[in-house]
């Protein structure tokens, strides 16, 4: 469902998202202010009693038990969030996949929901406004007369009934009733209620299924508790992009709850009931055992099967009312979505085409141009940097993202503009010998090269029938240079993932990078070159000397299994379709999201699955991917974009750069080996290697430098986003827009944070405290360039540099650049930047990992779009609207008249043409 949704509105942005802006300036989004990010402590004193025949009370349980989430605002669809905490019960029968249905069989689990409402008021948050994926997870039935939850102390009389919310008349589908029932219905967004039963016989919302196994998890979370009272998990949090019954978003408040299972307060008399109502003497006796029955797991012991946990302490009863008024609610603030923008207005965007790098700087930047007034509305459209450039020199786009120039020129006048600099990481989902995600991992130029040349086997299938491969590693965890690098990670015999490395299959400056990143190193280069590796293991043969850098990966490697194999039908799907095996092992994807959620939820890409293969139904022969791994024996990597590991936390290797031993020395550690992990000090130690090459008229990052002093603490990946806009040949509206652009990408695009319009964590701003200073000084020439459109490519590194570009301090102490003359606050003027950040906090030294940090990474802003309320935007809107129509047009076209001047005046710094 997730998948199908963010495809479709890839979908329908490529198709021509269009907005403008709706409200006066100010009142949706600060220019430069973050919203706090952290959630802070929370706190509950949780307690467990239990009522005697005589009605007296006995405390069977008390816990002081803390919780801190790592971010509430600034949040978007399918982010991560950090919940930890102490002082809960500790944990027993405990499961590998906590957010499987498996969960609620746990006893004493930390059990964290997502719910639409608030922590009170007429908007809390109920129990039938929680998210639940399965229908087990909401109902209950018994062939007892008093089962547990009937004993519940703390419920009301109504809710203690032996058919507690049964629906009536009963619905065809379901089993006759049993002798008590509990169901909790589920209260969607749009007023349709989801009564659910046995298997969802009662219907259940379109967003459920039983995920158990496979596809996407959902996001109800059965948290272990470690026998020190601590615990932590991530956290997925759903907008209504993934899940529309929920439908959490910036105008429907929804909350984290975490309910600590203490266990069921026991009233098995029914001392709390009317006389009418209670249990006769025997059956209350029974109740009361049967709610104080002893535990039967030790706190971290392993569930086995066949044995059930003890229903009073389990999840299965997380909204019992003993359990739920123990809870703690944490509000949730959502930014406002980039698709706010398709309904604003009908203007056509300024479409930008390229870079995957720039996906999530655009996600943030979007709202805030399509939600300010003083800003023409952009649209990015993914698509392949080489194919993008060629837009450029074709005349048919005005201006796209890339990281690179293109190797014959444009043939026009054409400025690349840096925008950020951010890069590529290899993420990881890998669990370590206790089962729980491994916190560190190193990789170095050789081992990336290992796994995309397909030079491990994979199976027994390639290693018995390919002799080139006979004697390699089945796959890396069994390889003995990652096994000295990352020692006490499992190793596998079986796991066809852990032989490759999920990659884009169209051309992308990231994958020419990483190519760039490997060709540089001497021990990969060698070895790609033939040289086996100290332990014998060599390149796959159809890689040999293969030429880097590459845009695209290349799958050049034919075996198919030997006919026998064929024969056997041993993979029916196989059999029916034969096909370079190693090309099913790799199966690089055309959608870096997707790689990005393979990631996330270790999905196997490795194409080789046939679950239903029948050669009497040839629709069923069809091979699949393997799809989730299982918790505990994950191990799955990916290339992926820098912020897109920030925002959805996902945890990424340090890779190498300097090494101190001799190529043919079998090293049983990482001694002598400089890793750099992919964080803001990284990229701030690469930024200081960039090189401007006026004649290609980018900053280049001189690969071979990593392997020196110069470079042993700059992160590998570090790449620049450009805007490419051509300086001629453009309309005069388009270049305004495009020049606008610019000047807001140097100035207050730069100011980091989570919020609309800002800098995401994963992209280094481009200041003089992070020495880019010359890069974002470049732009604002380049942007007068663009208004201009005569023909100007400045020069990288200005003759004469305009003082007016570089930060002042206003009388407040606050930054500022100087804006151009006749800029303000009117419609259409180009963007002042009042805040352009000197310092860059996360510049300042090693920083965490993404998976680590506590400010999780997000999209857009907590914006009054969502605070103020309905009524008072559409005021806002009349206001605006009415204003607008004569003031509109007219203001624009004067403000950026005014502006003009100024901004020709900062290319003085020098020319450069285009070469044709």
């Amino acid at each position: 469902m997730i998948a199908v949704t963010q495809r479709r509105r890839l979908a329908y942005v490529g198709a021509g998202l269009v907005a403008v802006g709706l409200l006066v300036a100010g009142l949706l989004v600060p220019l430069a202010t973050a919203p706090a990010e952290s959630a802070g402590a929370y706190r509950v004193t949780a307690t467990r009693t239990a009522l005697d025949a005589d009605g007296t009370s006995t405390t069977l349980d008390q816990r002081t038990i803390s919780m801190d989430v790592s971010q509430t605002k600034n949040l978007r669809g399918r982010q991560q969030l950090t919940v930890s905490w102490s002082g809960a019960h500790p944990t027993g029968g405990t499961v590998a996949d906590v957010n499987s249905a498996a969960g609620a069989g746990e006893e004493y689990p930390f059990v964290i929901l997502q719910c639409r409402g608030t922590a009170s008021g007429q908007n809390a948050v109920r129990p039938e406004t929680c998210w639940t994926q399965t229908w087990a997870e909401r109902f209950q039935r018994s062939s007892s007369a008093w089962p547990v939850w009937r004993a519940d102390a703390a419920a009301d009389a109504d809710a203690r009934g032996p058919a507690v919310n049964a629906p009536d008349p009963r619905p065809a589908p379901c089993f006759g009733a049993a002798r008590s029932e509990r169901w909790l219905p589920f209260d969607a967004a749009d007023g349709t209620t989801y009564v659910g039963g046995s298997a969802g016989c009662a219907g259940m919302a379109p967003e459920s299924s039983n995920v158990d196994g496979s596809g996407l998890p959902s996001n109800t979370t059965y948290g272990i508790t470690g026998t020190d009272g601590k615990g932590s998990e991530q956290f997925t949090v759903f907008s209504a992009d993934e899940n529309a019954s929920l439908g959490c978003s910036s105008e429907v408040p929804c909350s984290l709850v975490a309910v600590p299972i203490m266990g069921i307060s026991c009233d098995g008399f029914g001392t709390k009931l009317p006389e009418e109502a209670r249990p006769s003497a025997s059956a209350g006796a029974r109740a009361d055992t049967l709610c104080r029955a002893p535990d039967v797991y030790q706190p971290g012991q392993i569930a086995t099967t066949g044995t059930d946990a003890n229903l009073a302490v389990s999840g299965a009863l997380w909204w019992a009312a003993s359990n739920w008024q123990n809870r703690i609610t944490v509000p949730l603030s959502f930014a406002v979505s980039s698709s706010v923008c398709s309904v604003l207005n009908p203007t056509a965007p300024l479409t930008a085409f390229g870079s995957v790098l720039f996906s999530d700087i655009s996600a943030q930047w979007t709202p805030r141009f399509c939600t300010d007034d003083r800003l023409e509305p952009f649209v990015h459209v993914q698509a392949a940097d080489t194919a993008a450039r060629t837009l450029i020199t074709a005349g048919t786009a005005s201006m796209v993202l890339s990281s690179r120039a293109p190797d014959a020129g444009f043939g026009r006048p054409v400025v690349q503009a840096p925008v950020a600099l951010t890069g590529f990481a290899v993420a990881y989902n890998v669990d370590d010998s206790s089962g729980r995600p491994a916190r560190t991992l190193n990789l170095n130029a050789r081992l990336l090269a290992k796994l995309l040349t397909e030079s491990y086997p994979a199976n027994s299938l390639v290693g018995d029938n390919y002799p080139a491969l006979a004697k390699n590693p089945m796959n890396i965890t069994k390889d003995p240079e990652f096994i000295a690098l990352n020692p006490d990670l499992p190793e596998y015999d079986t796991v066809e993932a852990a032989a490759t490395i999920m990659t884009l299959s169209t051309e992308t400056d990231m994958t020419t990078a990483l190519t760039s990143y490997i060709d540089a190193d001497p021990e990969a280069r060698k070895w790609l070159d033939g040289v086996p590796d100290p332990w014998g293991m060599r390149v796959n043969p159809n890689y040999m000397q293969i030429d880097l850098p590459v845009a695209s990966w290349p799958q050049l490697d034919d075996f198919q299994l030997p006919q026998s194999i064929i024969d056997a039908k041993i993979n029916p799907c196989y059999s029916y379709s034969p096909s370079p095996y190693l090309g099913l092992i790799a199966n690089p994807t055309g959608f870096v999201q997707t790689i990005v959620q393979n990631v996330q939820y270790s999905l196997s890409n490795v194409n080789i699955a046939c679950p239903n293969g029948d050669f009497s139904d040839v629709t069923t022969l069809r091979l699949r991917t393997q799809g989730r791994q299982q918790p505990g024996h994950r191990f799955v990597l990916g290339i992926v974009p820098l912020t897109s590991a920030y925002r959805y936390s996902l945890r990424t290797a340090s890779l190498q750069t300097t090494s101190d031993v001799a190529a043919s020395d079998k090293i049983t550690d990482a001694a002598g080996r400089t890793f750099v992990a992919a964080d803001s000090a990284g990229l701030k130690a690469a930024g200081k290697l960039l090189k401007p090459d006026e004649d290609a008229g980018v900053w280049e990052l001189d690969y071979a430098q990593l392997h020196e002093d110069a470079g042993e603490s700059a992160y590998p990946g570090t790449l620049p986003v450009y805007a490419d806009v051509p300086t001629s040949g453009i309309d005069k509206g388009t270049a305004r827009r495009a020049a606008q652009f610019l000047e807001y990408a140097a100035t207050t695009g730069q100011q980091p944070g989570t919020g609309n319009g800002q800098l995401p964590p994963g992209a280094l701003p481009l200041t003089e405290a992070n020495g880019l200073s010359a890069l974002s000084a470049y732009t604002h020439r380049a942007a007068a360039a663009v208004l201009a459109q005569k023909g100007d490519v400045p020069k990288l590194v200005a003759d004469d540099p305009d003082p007016t570009e570089s930060p002042s301090t206003d009388p407040t102490g606050a930054p500022t650049v100087s804006p151009p003359t006749g800029t303000g606050a009117g419609p259409g003027a180009l963007p002042s930047a009042s805040v352009s950040p000197s310092a860059d906090t996360p510049g300042k030294g090693a920083g965490p990992k993404p998976a680590d940090t506590e400010v999780i990474r997000t999209v857009g802003a907590e914006s009054a779009f969502g605070g103020v309320g309905l009524p008072v935007v559409l005021l806002a809107g009349l206001v605006v609207g009415l204003a607008g129509l004569s003031l509109r047009f007219a203001g624009r076209a004067v403000a950026l008249g005014r502006s003009a001047p100024a901004l020709l005046g900062r290319a003085r710094g020098g020319r450069r043409r285009a070469k044709p």
